[in-house]
């Protein structure tokens, strides 16, 4: 029942994503940012069990509990910075005819500064490191596809890495220079990696 309860969440997770990917234009248009972030809140809060059942059918490997504490604090910190970014935008909307500039600038610094992209790198960060628990377990169970799209996504820890230095050091190196977040392709392959992962659980 656990399994069956998790792939549904997983999958509900999954239509709110497509909902999201399908009618972000006409949110934004419409003002409707603190919504949208508030529906991606759902989204991880829905991916919240994944990590707790695979633990669950991979117990013969106990070190994977130290992946899924990381797995777990990656999907709370999307989770409540989705959720705080929603509140504040929710509210900038509403109040934003007092003082039109002065808001748009108090949304640029909550978005790209207090709760924008180091939160989000480091959740990202973190996601990896539970990804490279997984491709261990992966590749001791012998189950090939499932640790070669694991190794992709160890090699995006790294980028993980690389873009949380890039945005915490005023004087970058010239190689992290040409390093750029695309929140499209980040959120993009935080559907894949889940999507992956309900797959294996239906399938192991």
């Amino acid at each position: 029942m656990l399994i069956v309860i998790t792939v549904i969440m997983g999958v509900i997770g999954i239509l709110l994503f497509m909902f999201i990917a399908c009618s972000f234009k006409r949110l934004l248009l419409a003002n409707e940012s603190g919504f949208l972030h508030l529906l991606m809140s759902l989204m991880f809060l829905c991916w919240l069990p994944i990590p707790f059942a695979i633990y669950i059918k991979m117990k013969e490997y106990d070190f994977l509990l130290i992946g899924t504490i990381f797995g777990v604090l990656s999907l709370l910190l999307f989770i409540f910075t989705m959720l705080l970014q929603a509140g504040h935008l929710s509210y900038s909307a509403k109040v934003q005819g007092t003082d039109k500039i002065l808001w748009e600038n108090r949304d640029e610094w909550m978005l790209n500064g207090l709760l924008g992209g180091l939160v989000e790198l480091m959740a990202g960060f973190l996601k990896g490191i539970w990804a490279i628990f997984l491709t261990i377990c992966f590749k001791l169970n012998g189950q090939t596809i499932f640790f070669m799209t694991g190794i992709v996504y160890c090699i995006l820890t790294l980028f993980y890495l690389s873009m949380l230095f890039n945005s915490s050091i005023n004087k970058k190196p010239k190689f992290l220079k040409y390093l750029k977040l695309n929140t499209a392709v980040m959120n993009l392959e935080n559907v894949v990696w889940f999507a992956v992962l309900l797959i294996w659980l239906v399938t192991e």
